[in-house]
């Protein structure tokens, strides 16, 4: 299989991370998501990238509505995160530690945990236990579809210090929800919030005395909620969508997987449409960050403000 690659280079600097994010279609197939991943960790390989990030769901491939849900229920058993053991360390073993090639995968994939499944984020590197429950991410937010088959997360935020800078975790829907973000950026302190989705396109929205509407205010949402937690955070953002349409649902994802700066601008995106990696070299996660700051500094300036104010969520967030 060949891939569509789109490329750019951040920086001069050659010690900062070359990063690849696939935009990828997916199919509700274990096999065959699991050989194209393959052939894409040996593109990373050959390409020089250090950190490789994909979709939700990346094993089993996303959900879709059903009457009947065994078929759904067997391929999520099927792809569970313990019973592809021996293929994730063969892949975690081909990863490299401070040699300049591929560092680190991250990916999501069911997980099963006293009979229940939930959608996880796992993180792939030599120095690192997968199983490690401190370096596993459960999807906290669940649409109405994923209900019949997950359990809900719970509030545990996840991230990993990299020589590079911090990275912390989301799963697609908990994109919209404001606290997150805001607690990993202000309380954990990361430097990039990675999102992995199988984030859809099609809902409509008008407001016809305005003369004013869209076929795609899912794919909107996507590409505002990304701009907006990388901005009010002051964080990288970076988005990892299916794309094309999906085999049973017959909907569309949106694709879209990019690169918001700190100041929220979108740097990269890829097609809402058709099949592509991004390499992005030399990426300044954390000097980026800090320019970002040296006019506003959002987290001090609201610190000042509520430190004495006991917050609803994590008064930590505030301290005094």
């Amino acid at each position: 299989m060949k891939f569509r690659v789109v490329e750019r280079i951040f920086s001069d600097n050659e010690e900062l991370p070359t990063i690849m994010l696939a935009n990828i279609y997916g199919t509700p197939s274990v096999s065959k998501n699991m050989n194209k991943i393959e052939q894409i960790i040996e593109l990373a390989h050959e390409s020089g990238v250090n950190i490789l990030v994909l979709p939700e769901l990346s094993i089993t491939g996303y959900i879709w509505k059903a009457r009947n849900t065994d078929e759904i229920k067997s391929l999520l058993t099927q792809g569970e995160n313990g019973l592809i053991e021996p293929w994730l360390r063969n892949i975690r073993d081909s990863l490299t530690e401070g040699k300049g090639g591929l560092e680190y995968i991250f990916y999501s994939n069911a997980r099963e945990i006293n009979g229940s499944l939930y959608n996880c984020t796992f993180i792939l590197n030599p120095l690192l236990d997968y199983r490690d429950e401190d370096y596993i991410y459960a999807k906290v937010f669940l649409t109405p579809n994923e209900k019949a088959y997950f359990k809900q997360g719970t509030d545990k935020r996840v991230s990993i210090d990299t020589k590079w800078g911090r990275f912390g975790f989301l799963i697609c829907y908990d994109l919209c929800f404001v606290e997150l973000p805001r607690q990993y950026a202000f309380i954990d302190k990361v430097d990039a919030i990675v999102t992995m989705a199988a984030w859809h396109s099609q809902a409509v929205r008008e407001y016809s005395a305005m003369n004013t509407r869209t076929d795609h205010y899912y794919g909107f949402l996507w590409d505002l909620m990304n701009a907006s937690k990388a901005a009010y955070n002051q964080v990288w953002s970076l988005g990892v969508n299916w794309v094309g349409r999906h085999l049973k649902s017959r909907e569309y994802f949106w694709g879209g997987s990019g690169v918001w700066a700190p100041s929220g601008m979108r740097l990269l995106q890829l097609s809402n449409i058709n099949e592509e990696l991004l390499i992005i070299r030399n990426l300044d996660i954390k000097g980026q960050r800090s320019k970002e700051k040296d006019d506003f500094n959002y987290r001090i300036d609201f610190e000042n403000f509520y430190r004495n104010m006991k917050h609803p969520l994590d008064c930590t967030l505030y301290p005094e």
